[in-house]
């Protein structure tokens, strides 16, 4: 429980602590090589103690009668599906190994849970310090709503996209991540909500503070998660609906708030719409090429092929990227600083609506050398959202491969990054490889987009599968819990909506693999399971409830007729049908 609680509040601070540490740049690339790495492998090694202590735990024991389910039985499966798919795709066996254990690490904390003997005074012993962190990244996020860039720089951060973009992003490396982490404290409350009679207003105070600081994130696909768990929880508990519909209402209307008073946020929401439809308008592979003269290129009619994400345009000079740790710190090319949402910024430009957000063309091409003949360019692109165009590219890609895909370590995530920078280029996603658009951050930006290319339609379905494993036993309490007229235990509800909101987010962002999404989802998870395993069965079938007391207190008495006593001798005598 003490490494649980460690490493909760690691993943918190682990970027923040690379950041400090230094040197950093605004190229993903450079972090994921220079960065300091003893955060990274001090949470290696607490993920490898707390599996090798949930091991002894449960063989000194004997609990092995605990992890027979369906849910474990379905996870083996996968496991073995990603092996396979692996194995026929050339994956060595370190680089399935790496990308098994960025696809399960969060699970490893699902298993420890399971195999701990929890109390209500451990867990929140376990769960208390990562809610003072979380306290502080609210805090942080409210200032840098107020403050500005300046609150950023303050924290040590490098990269300045997000405060240029009028977003917070607390101590963690995107406003995503922070969105996703204050998305799942809000799902708590809205289980909460669900499930009791009264809530206290100051916990709505609150409950309406960190609304206010996730909508200061922009995070797209938090508020998405967080509406979806919200219909999840009205028609699962069907009890307090009007509250648990508030609650959204507030996350909505927050949301709304923002983008109404930031001209910033206004902006990034009008391209992000008007992105996504030229996307559609202008698949991937519609770029034309057929040849024209020579002609001076402007800055808009880039073409948007596929480029190097470290070379350095040819005619401009190396120069330090603005906004670098003066102390120490390499030298790196101007370039775009990455966005994780699909578009590259200029470094010291804030977006506007409709804007192109290319990068200026080098002096070389702007004065191109005089040539009798004349020279193949390219037709301009518009811009476009990039998750489209991603998507337009697998499903072109994806039939030839459909079953077990292209194998595990082998695409858009940080193994294959890490492996080889040049993953993209290679030729079995077809002759041009994987166009990337010129998008710089080191990650696909969609789990199920990265999932389904590295393990085929097969690995999909069996992922899924093992989620809906895991779901069953808690939905099944749910379901109880409705037909004895009694309220579910709010750690249950948690957990569906935590599971429902993490596979959201998926479409949006690699957050399934993600170091902080996984240990905190799967810390709620294994919380609901432990509350499932150890609360008593719901009185349910042939079983007479007790007698409700009135509110008044007093015990209703009166004597019940002939008929109906029959009635309820009947009732306990009819067998109750077997559970399918």
């Amino acid at each position: 429980m003490t490494l649980v609680g460690v490493l909760l509040v690691h993943v918190l601070f682990e970027t923040w602590a690379q950041v400090l540490s230094g040197p950093t740049s605004t190229d993903p690339r450079a972090n994921l090589r220079e960065a300091a790495q003893w955060p990274k492998h001090l949470k290696t090694a607490l993920y490898l103690g707390l599996a090798a202590l949930a091991v002894v735990k449960v063989a000194v024991d004997r609990l092995w009668h605990r992890f027979r389910t369906t849910a474990d039985l379905a996870l083996v499966v996968l496991v073995l599906v990603m092996v396979l798919a692996g194995a026929v795709n050339d994956s060595s066996a370190t680089l399935m190994g790496e990308a098994l254990f960025v696809y399960f690490r969060g699970a490893v904390v699902f298993y420890a849970l399971r195999a701990a003997d929890l109390d209500r005074v451990l867990v929140r012993r376990m769960l208390l310090p990562a809610a003072v962190v979380v306290g502080v990244n609210v805090v942080i996020a409210l200032v840098q709503m107020v403050v500005g860039a300046p609150a950023h720089s303050a924290l040590g951060w490098v990269d300045l996209t997000w405060a240029d973009q009028s977003r917070a992003q607390g101590l963690q490396p995107h406003p995503n991540h922070l969105g996703h982490l204050l998305g799942l404290c809000l799902l708590g409350f809205l289980a909460w909500v669900a499930v009791n009679r009264s809530v206290p207003r100051r916990w709505w105070a609150v409950a309406t503070v960190v609304a206010v600081a996730m909508s200061a994130t922009q995070s797209r696909e938090s508020l998405l998660g967080v509406l979806a768990a919200g219909g999840l929880v009205v028609l699962l508990v069907r009890g307090n609906t009007r509250r648990v519909l508030a609650v959204c209402l507030v996350v909505v209307l927050c949301t709304a708030a923002q983008v109404a008073v930031r001209p910033d946020n206004r902006a990034e929401w009008e391209r992000r719409w008007d992105n996504a439809f030229s996307g559609l308008r202008n698949p991937a592979g519609s770029e034309s090429t057929a040849a024209r003269p020579s002609a001076p290129t402007s800055p808009a009619a880039r073409p948007s092929g596929p480029t190097s994400p470290t070379a350095r345009p040819s005619g401009s000079p190396a120069t330090p990227t603005a906004g670098t740790r003066p102390s120490g710190a390499p030298t790196v090319t101007a370039r775009p600083s990455p966005t994780r949402e699909g578009a590259t910024t200029p470094p010291g430009r804030k977006p506007t609506s409709g804007a192109s957000l290319r990068p200026s063309a080098p002096a070389a091409t702007r004065q191109p050398a005089a040539s009798p003949q004349p020279a193949a360019s390219r037709t301009p692109a518009p811009v476009r959202e990039i998750r489209v165009l991603y998507l337009q590219q697998v499903a072109r890609i994806l039939p030839r491969q459909p079953v077990l895909g292209f194998g595990i370590g082998q695409f858009g995530g940080v193994v294959a990054e890490k492996n080889d920078p040049n993953w993209h280029r290679n030729p079995k996603f077809g002759p041009a490889g994987f166009n990337r658009y010129g998008f710089h951050a080191v990650q696909v930006d969609s789990f199920w987009l990265h999932l389904v290319m590295e393990v085929g339609l097969l690995g999909l379905v069996v992922y899924l599968v093992w989620l809906a494993a895991v779901a069953l036993p808690l939905l099944r309490r749910i379901r109880q819990a409705r037909r004895g007229a009694a309220a579910p235990a709010q750690s249950t509800v948690w957990g569906v909506t935590a599971l429902v909101f993490a596979c959201v987010v998926g479409f949006l962002s690699p957050s399934l693999e993600d170091p902080l999404l996984p240990p905190l989802l799967w810390t709620v998870v294994g919380v609901a399971w432990w509350v499932t395993r150890s609360a008593p069965e719901p009185a349910t079938g042939g079983t007479v409830p007790a007698p409700r007391e009135p509110d008044d207190g007093t015990a209703e008495t009166r004597i019940l007729s002939t008929d109906e006593i029959l009635a309820q001798a009947r009732l306990v005598r009819r067998p109750t049908p077997p559970r399918s």
